[in-house]
């Protein structure tokens, strides 16, 4: 077996919050005078720390937890949309994320200006993006509306492009979160085809979702992370069981 496709180390991503009036009262009432008014006003909040995990090339991985335990925070760290506070990330391979729908899409741009954006950010040249074309427009169904500002897609037009954009144009690691839950379902079910397909190539995918049903159809392993901190790693069927038990007590 080769070197994990992603490996992170220590991981962690901290925020400055504002503090409510309360606390801020209460943090003046604390400090010396002397301490800048502004320190009273911030405090850190660290979204995810001390988060260490492997990934192999070709997994389908399912990242759980409850809402706000980190699990977006981690996919922007993985997707190279912000920079870590603390420790470090080694991908060996390109990156493509639908953390929102459409995330990478310029608004004012149409969808075939998209399709060509997307696939130049990633590394390829046009006529490698002219390769894929075809597949791209006849996967997403929204070839009428080829030349038509984004801006102007209805939500599920926006997630079908997004999605045979990012799923068509050569990527080694694809970041799902949450975006299916906005198609139907037969594009549901027509995506997690694809995914399965490109997990035979050799493409690794981690996956957020609220549909367990989504997750089961897809994923086999799966990484647990509660309140920022990383929890587990092992087969998703287990993962859940326990996330359950968790729940009940």
């Amino acid at each position: 077996m080769g070197k994990p496709i992603i490996e992170t180390f220590s991981l962690g991503k901290k925020y400055m919050i504002r503090n409510t009036q309360q606390d801020l009262k209460r943090k003046k009432r604390e400090r010396s005078w002397v301490k800048s008014a502004i320190s009273a006003r911030y405090e850190d909040k660290w979204a995810i720390r001390d988060v260490s995990f492997k990934i192999e090339q070709g997994d389908i991985v399912a990242v759980t937890g409850g809402n706000g335990s980190g699990k977006t925070t981690l996919f922007r760290l993985l997707g190279e949309i912000t920079d870590p506070s603390e420790g470090a990330i080694l991908l060996r391979g390109s990156v493509s994320c639908m953390l929102e729908a459409g995330v990478g899409f310029h608004l004012e741009l149409s969808g075939r200006e998209n399709i060509y954006l997307n696939g130049t950010l990633l590394g390829m040249t046009r006529p490698e993006i002219d390769l894929k074309f075809d597949e791209i427009v006849a996967f997403s169904e929204v070839e009428s509306y080829l030349d038509v500002p984004v801006k102007k897609y209805s939500s599920g037009m926006y997630v079908r492009l997004a999605f045979a954009v990012a799923s068509f144009l050569r990527t080694d690691i694809l970041l799902v979160d949450e975006v299916l839950s906005v198609g139907d379902k037969s594009f549901r079910k027509k995506s997690i085809e694809r995914m399965k397909q490109m997990a035979d190539e050799g493409c690794t995918i981690l996956m957020v979702s609220h549909d367990t049903n989504i997750l089961k159809s897809v994923c086999k392993s799966a990484i647990h992370i509660e309140r920022g901190r990383f929890i587990e790693q092992g087969s998703l069927d287990n993962i859940m069981m326990g996330s359950r038990s968790e729940e009940t007590h």
